[in-house]
């Protein structure tokens, strides 16, 4: 990736300073796995899964998601499959 993508590598290496490796790491990974908490993209390469503008997930304080509020503030029992975008072209 780091050949392919230049700028997002050296994005996610001042990321990974500032907060943590661990705790990006686990984002990115979690990205990889579809859920909709990070993508990126450069040079026709893209990864991760994209965020949904103007939605949330919540979660309870063992970080477990539990509910899903869509665009319109609509609220709904979070569901992974439910919400989860289909992968971007060339994530399978």
């Amino acid at each position: 990736m780091r050949e392919q993508m230049p700028g997002v590598a050296a994005l996610i290496d001042d990321l990974r300073k500032t907060f943590g490796e661990a705790y990006v790491n686990k984002i990115i990974a979690a990205g990889m796995r579809g859920e909709p908490v990070f993508s990126a993209s450069e040079n026709g390469h893209t990864v991760g899964t994209p965020v949904w503008t103007g939605s949330r997930v919540i979660k309870d304080e063992q970080g477990n998601p539990y509910l899903f509020i869509d665009r319109q503030g609509r609220q709904h029992k979070y569901v992974p499959d439910a919400v989860r975008q289909p992968r971007v072209k060339g994530m399978e």
